[in-house]
């Protein structure tokens, strides 16, 4: 059972490095494109087909040449307003293409959103947050204890938590004692109590150690 729960723990965070994976891979692969644009990219002329005003800036649309994008697609790319005065008075925009991938491109005078950004920042903040309320309701939402009788003398536990069903109906139980009594004691599981009755049986395990028991579940 502590194994199984290694085990689930490990799986909680592989998961949680596989959503932080999808969130920023393609964002930081996009990001690496355009920094390859920007420093290795082919530098072409493209043909500016229409510029338009977007505040203080211009939104200038462009096709590049045959040579690096042979279906001509029609792009749009934001710039300063003085790099789209240029590009409507001459009807050209230099523009840098990374090889083989005429969508990710470079235009010098680029105004550049941080819109992604801030989607991977808010993104990252939240799964983030989910941890980090996942570990404080951990710590303090417990189910409701469970009663047992002991079946067995109490034995030095291990670390971790174990509440194991046995083939014989019984369950053997693994925890750190909470408190003791004459004829019963608490162990403390990682989401639970458990109060156990001795009985007959022994139990020379003090309050703060591990201890380990077989019982008959009651209630």
């Amino acid at each position: 059972m502590a194994q199984r729960r290694d085990g689930v723990r490990w799986g909680r965070w592989i998961l949680v490095a596989v959503v932080l994976a999808v969130i920023n891979v393609p964002y930081l692969l996009h990001e690496w494109e355009v920094h390859r644009a920007a420093t290795d990219g082919i530098p072409v002329t493209a043909t500016v087909v229409g510029v338009g005003q977007a505040g203080d800036d211009a939104i200038v649309a462009f096709r590049l040449p045959s040579s690096v994008d042979s279906d001509r697609v029609e792009r749009r790319v934001k710039v300063t307003g003085s790099v789209g005065v240029q590009a409507a008075r001459t009807k050209q925009l230099e523009v840098r293409v990374l090889k083989d991938h005429p969508s990710v491109f470079h235009v010098d005078g680029e105004v550049r959103s941080n819109a992604a950004l801030y989607i991977v920042v808010f993104a990252d903040l939240f799964v983030v947050g989910l941890l980090l309320l996942a570990w404080r309701l951990g710590g303090r939402i417990r189910r409701p204890t469970l009663v047992g009788i002991a079946v067995e003398d109490i034995r030095s536990g291990q670390e971790g938590s174990l509440l194991d069903k046995q083939d014989d109906g019984t369950y053997l139980v693994n925890g750190e004692v909470a408190r003791t009594g004459p004829a019963s004691l608490v162990l403390s599981l990682r989401d639970r109590d458990i109060e156990i009755h001795l009985r007959d049986h022994d139990n020379p395990i003090g309050v703060g150690e591990r201890a380990t028991v077989r019982v008959q579940l009651v209630g």
